[in-house]
Order: structure tokens, then C-alpha cells, then sequence
């Protein structure tokens, strides 16, 4: 790869994350439960492990970028750097009593860099989307105490947490590898309320921001190159939070600011212990991997008005096939992927746990010699219509291109 094109590539790459802080402005969920905590959790990811069932802490990266364990950047291509994003399309559908309802959404799952230095070491940089906010609640109606008169009330919430995450990686032993990752997490929730009355309208605005650091190690190990495990861990740590609040009331005709107060202290939020193992193995052409993941959310022992934070446990199976990936033929290097998961959620609401099943159906496209398209659907079932509850049907398009070219290559000829 010539000077030039490196510079236009890096040039590129800074297009995309300012498009990435655009987006990260708008509605990028139309989930009800984002309303809770920080927002739903984003499935981001990159484009193989959509298509796996979300599943991929034994897997390595030598088919892109592998962002489910640290320890697999030591497996990137040998002098090779990888540029990696992707993006989602997400149609929901909502259930519950007399509602039915369907929302749309778009968003950005991941922009990564990483390399592999003569096997020495793999280094990435993500940003990506951590939770995701986006809820409406339109039209409630109630009464003015000592009064018939009655007020409408609409809420609206957008925004999220965003994740900075630099990720470290080397082989020991030729079947041994150890990685860490450090995170930076940062964001607003910023939520909109309107009371209107016959003769008045107050708007509330309150926008709260949270930052914090954590850190993370993967292992990964291979027996017999057959037996692939893996192990994650992702340490507690705590997100500051403060808040700005804006009040304004329109009454005949004029505007008046009832309160307006920046970096007013809030709550801090706490994110638990992550555990997480995976294995996989190979019959000839076929990939098998199952993955399992325990958040410990009891222990950080916060509330919410909602519902109660409770343990979460996360199942995945995938599977995956190419008929030759060496081959020249175009067709028999595409590789078809699909995949199971179960999450039991960490909210539970009126006793009754918000979970998710899901199964997801992929390809892997090459692109020239080095790079691959990636295209995933997923249709998960999210929630229940028990209670007051809302049941969700969501149906995701991930779309995710991994581009990879050889660098630190000395010139053979001038």
C-alpha cells in the first residue's frame, strides 16, 4: 500500500467516527426498556459474531477484527492493519394491553483500527456504542387535583453510553493467548417532558451525563488446534454522574425560565463483575462455538423506580461453514453462519424477568484477498405481555465490512 493511500485511509477512518458522534445524537433504539438505567445494552459487534449468535470469547481474529475477547487481537494476520465498521437497521415491533405499535432505527455497531506487528503483539482502537436510549411515552392524560381540568403529559428520552476501548495482545507458548483491554465510557441520557394544560405549557429538560474507566483481561487457549477456550473478565467500577436541568413554562404567549442549573450531582452508576467463557472446535470445514456470560448486577446493589437490577446470564451457539476457504472459486470461500442466543436481562420488573431469545442467520462475502463483507439478520423476542408489560419483536439487519491491507513492509524495489 503506497504512502498516499494509507494517509486517504486514515482520512477515512476520521470521517467515520465523526459520523459515529452524529448519530450517537438521535434515537438509536425504539426500545420501551431503555427508559431503565443507563439504556438497553447495545449488541455491537463485529459482523462474524452477529451472525454466530453473539458468540465468539474462543474464536480469533483472522477473519476481522474479534472484539468479544482481547486476547484475540494476538491472532490478527501478520502485517496486516484492519480497518472495521459496521452499522445496524432495527424494526421493532411492540405488544402489550391495547398498544401496537412499530418503530424504526439506525445506528452505527462498531469502528475499529487494529494491526498485528511481526507477531510481536496485536493493538486495536474502538469506539462503539455501549447502551443505546430511545424511548417516547405520548399522551398521558390525567387531572388537575381539585379540578375537571386535565393536563397532558409526553416524555421523551434519546442518547446513551459510548465506549472508547483500547485492546493489548500476545501469544506465549505458540497456543497461549493473554490480552487486556481499557475502556473509557462517557455519555448523556437527556430526557424531554412536556405538561400541557388548556392555557399553559411547561417543558422540563434534564440531561445526564456519566464517565468512567474499566478494565478488562482475555485468555484464550488452544488444544491440540482443534479445542479452542476462552475466558473474559471485565472488573466493577463505578460511572460518575451529574445532570443539567432546564424548566420553561409558555403561558399567554410569553416564555419564562422556571430553573436552569448545570453539574448538579446525581447518583453514580455502579457496572458489576463480567465473567465469560467460550469453546469451539472444528470438524474439517465446520465451525462449532458456544459462548457463556454472568454479570453480576445483584451485587451493585442499586435501584431504580421501575423494577430491581438481578443477575444476568447470557447463552450462545453458533455454527458456521465454508466448502473450501482457500479456494479460487469465489463461492466456496463464502462463509454461512447462524446462531442461538439466550439472555436472561438484569432487570426484572413486577418479579418478572425483561429476557431476550434470538436466532441470527449470516454470510461472510470475501472481498478481494484480504477483506470481507459481512451480513447478518436477527429476529429476537424481548420481554413478555404479562402484567403491565411490554413483548418486543425485533428484527436486526447488521451490516459490517472488514477491510485489511499489508503494511510495515519494506520496499523491494524504488
Amino acid at each position: 500500500m503506497q504512502s498516499m493511500n494509507k494517509s486517504q485511509s486514515l482520512i477515512f477512518v476520521l470521517i467515520l467516527f465523526g459520523l459515529y458522534g452524529y448519530s450517537q445524537s438521535n434515537n438509536l433504539t425504539g426500545s420501551p426498556y431503555s427508559l431503565f438505567g443507563l439504556g438497553v445494552e447495545s449488541n455491537s459487534g463485529t459482523g462474524r459474531n452477529s451472525g454466530l449468535g453473539n458468540t465468539g470469547i474462543s474464536l480469533d481474529a483472522k477473519f476481522g477484527i474479534n472484539l468479544f475477547n482481547p486476547a484475540a487481537f494476538s491472532t490478527l494476520k501478520e502485517n496486516e492493519i484492519t480497518f472495521d465498521f459496521g452499522g445496524s437497521a432495527e424494526l421493532t415491533n411492540l405488544t402489550g394491553g391495547d398498544a401496537n405499535e412499530q418503530r424504526s432505527n439506525y445506528n452505527f455497531t462498531n469502528m475499529s483500527i487494529a494491526f498485528n506487528h511481526n507477531n510481536d503483539y496485536g493493538i486495536g482502537l474502538t469506539l462503539k456504542p455501549a447502551t443505546n436510549v430511545g424511548y417516547s411515552l405520548i399522551g398521558l392524560e390525567n387531572n388537575i387535583e381539585g379540578s375537571d381540568e386535565q393536563f397532558t403529559t409526553n416524555i421523551g428520552g434519546t442518547g446513551g453510553i459510548s465506549e472508547v476501548r483500547l485492546d493489548y495482545a500476545r501469544t506465549f507458548f505458540k497456543n497461549f493467548n493473554v490480552g487486556i483491554k481499557a475502556s473509557y465510557l462517557f455519555g448523556k441520557i437527556e430526557e424531554n417532558e412536556s405538561i400541557v394544560t388548556s392555557n399553559s405549557y411547561l417543558e422540563i429538560t434534564e440531561t445526564n451525563y456519566y464517565n468512567g474507566a474499566q478494565l478488562g483481561l482475555g485468555l484464550q487457549y488452544s488444544l491440540l488446534d482443534k479445542h479452542n477456550f476462552g475466558f473474559t473478565i471485565d472488573l466493577p467500577t463505578v460511572l460518575k454522574g451529574s445532570k443539567d436541568v432546564l424548566i420553561g413554562k409558555y403561558s399567554n404567549s410569553a416564555y419564562s425560565t422556571l430553573e436552569d442549573t448545570e453539574g448538579e450531582s446525581i447518583d453514580n452508576f455502579y457496572l458489576p463483575l463480567k465473567l465469560g467463557f467460550g469453546y469451539s472446535t472444528k470438524f474439517k470445514n465446520l465451525l462449532l462455538t458456544a459462548d457463556y456470560k454472568k454479570n453480576f448486577w445483584g451485587a451493585t446493589n442499586q435501584s431504580d423506580a421501575i423494577g430491581d437490577y438481578t443477575d444476568q446470564n447470557i447463552f450462545g451457539l453458533g455454527a458456521s461453514y465454508a466448502v473450501d476457504p482457500t479456494s479460487y472459486k469465489y463461492w466456496k470461500r463464502v462463509d454461512f453462519r447462524m446462531g442461538l442466543n439466550y439472555n436472561s436481562g438484569y432487570l426484572k420488573v413486577d418479579d418478572t424477568n425483561i429476557d431476550t431469545y434470538s436466532a441470527s442467520f449470516g454470510v461472510g462475502l470475501p472481498i478481494g484477498k484480504r477483506s470481507l463483507l459481512n451480513v447478518s439478520y436477527t429476529l429476537a423476542k424481548k420481554g413478555t405481555t404479562d402484567s403491565i408489560l411490554i413483548q418486543e419483536y425485533v428484527n436486526t439487519l447488521n451490516i459490517n465490512i472488514s477491510l485489511s491491507d499489508l503494511w510495515f513492509q519494506k520496499r523491494k524495489f524504488n
